[in-house]
């Protein structure tokens, strides 16, 4: 018996494969908004400004924002949506909400002021054997010290200075250390992790090396004291030509100051020498501010692999399951008691 074959229409074909590449485009893997640049930079900002905190404090302060705003939706966004699908869940929220506590702002921001700390460290295996954060402090001091005499009284007595300057740092050597004996064990640790000044740092260093870093310091501030007052139109070897171009900007806008211009010349080697001091102590911010990104990059990656895989699926996630669980229970025990209530109303 002949079997009739009905012809394919060419059409029809063309739509039946239409079909199935929309059908498999409809299945494709799903690809969260949030994990995609420049959405997913955003996360990162507060690393970032954790990591420059040090040399621009404000700034970093900043950064923080458009990554808690960024934290705040994806934590509402995992827990309303199940990837493409609207399901809300309390449980997949709040394992969202530990995994960016954890993973984007303790253990990152941990890993950065680590990194400061061991750059700091670094410093004791350099010429002057004192950590980066001591030599730090110890500008710090001087130029309160500086502020509170008048240096142009001590041009010719700069041992008399070095040992005002002794008497001061050896008294504040000894309320530091009776200070931090007083402070509680978990005030210590949280200021020596957190915090961004450390003059307990002089305190619990080698008198001898603070001492000497200190008078090397000293004898600077006088050589440029001391040369720009006698003439300024010679560079003094401490300076950079950027430094010395600075002072001639104060020092003309000083004498374009009625206010200024009978004190403009001592007033601008004040402030330059300052200026000075300053940089000393943004330099070794810069060193503890590559030491903070490079921890950070080493970290961030075992930091995402050990909050997921350890904290998230072995602790936190089957508690959350177990929770879960017991409400549910619960619902549907209230459930099945309104029930019967409504049965023998």
């Amino acid at each position: 018996m002949p079997v009739n074959i009905t012809p394919i229409n060419s059409s029809s074909t063309a739509k039946y494969q239409s079909f199935q590449a929309s059908e498999k485009k409809d299945k494709h893997k799903y690809s969260d908004p949030l994990m995609k640049w420049p959405a997913r930079g955003l996360a990162y900002s507060n690393e970032l400004g954790a990591a420059i905190s040090e040399v621009a404090p404000k700034l970093g302060t900043l950064l923080w924002f458009p990554a808690m705003l960024y934290f705040g939706a994806d934590i509402y966004d995992k827990y309303k949506n199940e990837k493409d699908s609207y399901n809300p869940s309390a449980v997949r929220g709040t394992e969202q909400a530990v995994f960016q506590c954890l993973a984007s702002v303790i253990m990152p921001t941990g890993a950065v002021i680590g990194g400061q700390k061991a750059a700091s460290l670094l410093g004791k295996f350099g010429k002057n054997k004192l950590t980066l954060q001591t030599e730090e402090e110890i500008i710090k001091f001087l130029q309160g010290h500086m502020e509170r005499r008048n240096i142009a009284e001590f041009k010719d007595n700069v041992d008399g200075f070095k040992e005002s300057f002794k008497v001061a740092l050896t008294n504040q050597r000894k309320k530091m250390m009776t200070e931090n004996k007083l402070s509680s064990p978990f005030r210590t640790v949280k200021n020596y992790i957190f915090s961004k000044t450390h003059p307990e740092a002089v305190a619990y260093s080698p008198s001898e090396k603070v001492l000497e870093y200190a008078n090397k310091r000293i004898d600077e501030v006088f050589s440029i004291y001391n040369q720009l007052s006698a003439d300024d139109s010679v560079k003094p070897k401490e300076f950079t030509e950027k430094m010395f171009n600075q002072y001639n900007k104060i020092k003309k806008r000083f004498f374009d100051d009625e206010t200024y211009r009978d004190t403009a010349k001592s007033d601008a080697i004040d402030m330059i020498i300052k200026k000075y001091q300053k940089s000393k102590v943004t330099n070794a911010k810069i060193l503890k501010t590559v030491g903070g990104f490079i921890a950070l990059g080493l970290a961030i990656k075992p930091i995402d692999n050990f909050v997921e895989h350890t904290v998230l699926k072995k602790f936190v996630a089957p508690r959350l399951k177990l929770l879960e669980s017991r409400e549910k229970y619960n619902r549907d025990q209230l459930d099945s008691y309104k029930s019967k209530i409504i049965q023998n109303a």
